[in-house]
């Protein structure tokens, strides 16, 4: 399994790239990451070289130039990112922080309605309160 804390916000935009495109080339990444960076070609390839090392893009190496995909799916990816954030708050904060989050996104209606749902069966088995964890068991 790959270790998403290894990646960088840097490697996240690149990421974004070729998960949005489903694969490319180093070229179409310096396309688009100049569309919304500074970065010079260099940085883009190097990016794109320690993702490999670190086993998150495969090239396919029989095509000139190589020809980058995703080798963990972004779902998976924002999956252990998320969950990874959400295990080092106290349970109490992290109500808080979904609404926070929510509060602060660009959500669609759909995604809402989604939420909704998934909230109300939620509220059928939640607690009245969540105790704090962060001293262990008492």
């Amino acid at each position: 399994m790959n270790n998403i804390e290894t990646m960088s916000d840097a490697g996240w935009n690149v990421m974004r790239i070729f998960w949005t495109l489903g694969q490319g080339t180093s070229s179409d990444a310096i396309m688009y990451l100049k569309r919304k960076t500074d970065w010079k070609e260099a940085t883009v390839k190097t990016l794109i070289n320690r993702l490999q090392k670190k086993n998150f893009l495969k090239p396919d190496q029989s095509a000139r130039p190589y020809v980058y995909q995703p080798v963990i799916a972004e779902s998976e990816a924002i999956h252990q990112n998320v969950n990874r954030m959400f295990d080092s708050l106290c349970c109490m904060k992290k109500g808080k922080a979904i609404e926070d989050l929510i509060s602060n996104s660009d959500i669609s209606k759909g995604d809402i309605d989604d939420m909704m749902n998934l909230l109300k069966a939620k509220r059928e088995t939640a607690p009245e309160k969540v105790e704090c964890d962060c001293l262990g068991e008492v």
